[in-house]
């Protein structure tokens, strides 16, 4: 059935905001997109929902998150690590203790709660990273599109060959609901070499998305470089690994990644905080895409991302939110405020949207889908209406306020109203 949805402005990322701008659903799909006097006039009798005073907006795209830990502050609190950990590599010596006392079932309901939480919060797409594999179904049934990014990591051969076996058994599925299927490479400090080259490709011949953390932190890059520091004396002990560290490569994390073959525009970064100025002009002329997440590097004290560096260089930037393992919401709304004050106005309002919108579909290959508001594209949108007039001058200053989050008033995927008590994940 043919729809037309109006609002005082319509706000997509590729074009000014339009005053009583709408847009003509049909079959799922944007079939027209004007002021609402041109789209009544050239669409007699077709149902109009006027959503008045409110603004409608593309959906949200979290690039970069670990669904699956949306119950980790609880998990925290039961099993008594409530203590806020000092540096990097007591977050993940926390982090692991804490999984360490889990059954899968809690991975299970942890994953839906966050499916839920990310609906709610104006996502429509999402790059999410996936250590149970067991848990992809859960996708079945969720209205989110995107990708789903299977972990994988390991230093031990015999570990890495049953791992791998998994992994291509869990890849058969190829699409679960509306999420394709891809692989997550953790990072370069948790893979060996041998493994982390063979998934970069694999990826490329089968044409599968892939992601990877890169220079998250300042102990990353000493122990890619000349394997010392926490990781090499503090987790792979930890862990059982203290018989796999390797020789130092003697490079930086993005130099070692390129030597694996992990430079390709289908593998998508996360996090970027420890990049020198020559690798981010490597990163501009492989044409990567990188999600910052800003509030996650803020909790964990990895530092700050060269944001300006990057955006001049012509690195292509996207938003993720990370997991509630070190982030307090899942809203890309949040993201954006948070952003826009940490890097101190590096990245401007209107850009800021761009990244978490276009930008983020195109860093998971969705920008003929989503990530704006155009004919031909889902019918993929939110309402929000603020608690105070803001005028069309005011539209991107409002979207980096805080409040966003509880401004969406109404969610549409793909044409279909979405409330929380209707979404089925189980």
């Amino acid at each position: 059935m043919n729809c037309i949805y109006t609002a005082k402005y319509l706000v997509s990322s590729n074009a000014p905001p339009v005053e009583g701008g709408a847009l003509l659903a049909h079959a799922g799909q944007i079939a027209a997109v004007g002021t609402v006097a041109e789209l009544k006039s050239n669409n007699p009798g077709v149902a109009v929902v006027d959503f008045a005073d409110a603004l409608l907006v593309p959906l949200l795209v979290n690039a970069h998150t670990h669904l699956e830990l949306t119950d980790f502050p609880d998990w925290v609190e039961n099993v008594g690590e409530g203590a806020s950990p000092e540096n990097f590599v007591d977050w993940i010596l926390r982090l692991i203790r804490v999984k360490q006392k889990l059954d899968k079932n809690q991975y299970q309901l942890s994953l839906s709660h966050g499916i839920l939480q990310s609906v709610a919060a104006g996502t429509g797409a999402v790059g999410d990273i996936l250590a149970h594999h067991a848990a992809r179904h859960l996708y079945q049934n969720s209205p989110l599109v995107g990708s789903l990014f299977l972990e994988t990591l390991g230093q031990d051969p015999a570990t890495i060959c049953r791992l791998r076996n998994g992994l291509s058994e869990a890849l058969k599925d190829e699409v679960v609901g509306l999420v394709e299927l891809g692989i997550s490479p953790h990072s370069p400090y948790s893979i060996s070499q041998d493994y982390l080259k063979s998934i970069y490709a694999r990826c490329q011949h089968g044409k599968l998305r892939c992601t990877t953390h890169l220079a998250e932190s300042s102990a990353e890059v000493e122990f890619v470089q000349r394997s010392q520091g926490d990781l090499a004396s503090r987790l792979y002990p930890y862990i059982g690994w203290e018989g796999y560290i390797p020789l130092p490569s003697g490079q930086r994390p993005v130099e070692y990644l390129q030597q694996q073959g992990g430079l390709f525009p289908e593998n998508l970064l996360v996090h970027g905080v420890h990049l020198n100025n020559a690798e981010i002009e490597t990163l501009a002329d492989k044409k990567m895409w990188l999600a910052l997440c800003p509030r996650s590097n803020a909790t964990l004290n990895v530092g700050k991302a060269p944001v300006g560096k990057l955006h001049r260089a012509g690195v292509k930037l996207a938003l993720g939110t990370d997991s509630l393992a070190s982030c307090d919401s899942l809203s890309i709304w949040d993201e954006m405020t948070f952003a826009h004050r940490w890097f101190n106005g590096e990245l401007d309002a209107p850009t800021l949207f761009s990244m978490a919108t276009q930008g983020g579909a195109e860093a998971l290959g969705l920008e003929k889908r989503i990530g704006s508001l155009e004919t031909g594209k889902s019918a993929s949108f939110q309402i929000l209406r603020p608690k105070t007039t803001v005028a069309a001058d005011e539209i991107f200053d409002y979207f980096v306020s805080s409040g966003c989050t509880d401004d969406i008033v109404q969610v549409y995927h793909r044409g279909q109203p979405q409330t929380i008590d209707k979404i089925v994940t189980d």
